[in-house]
């Protein structure tokens, strides 16, 4: 019941940013799928209470809102997210054994998914 709340509460917003906007687009269930986990990780990660956290989230958006312009292409694109990657698992060693996993989640997990499903879907579309 979950994923109701969150159509009741993106229709409600009343703003539908470009790349939701690019995901709303894919018509394949395994890849609809993979968009809507991505959708809740990014927007759990733009919540975040940790500011590195919310900035990863935050530049991951606007990477993949440029590599749709046409602004940056995938080398560009895939050159971020190793940075993003490498500076993050640092973070994420730092971090406490039990805030760990949701770091990881919220960091790597959503680069992973950025990377893998999302950015051949923006592709596709151009």
């Amino acid at each position: 019941m979950p994923s109701g709340d969150k159509a009741k509460r993106k229709k409600s917003s009343g703003k539908e940013s470009e790349l939701d906007s690019a995901l709303d687009q894919v018509g394949d269930e395994s890849a609809a799928a993979a968009m809507n986990e991505f959708r809740d990780l990014l927007a759990q990660a733009k919540g975040d209470t940790t500011e590195l956290v919310r900035q990863n989230a935050n530049e991951l958006e606007q990477r993949l809102i440029l590599l749709k312009q046409g602004k940056i292409d995938k080398e560009d694109f895939d050159y971020f997210v190793e940075n993003q990657k490498r500076d993050l698992r640092v973070f994420i060693d730092s971090q406490p054994a039990q805030v760990q996993e949701r770091a990881e989640n919220l960091t790597l997990h959503v680069l992973d998914i950025a990377a893998t499903k999302v950015v051949p879907v923006l592709l596709a579309a151009l």
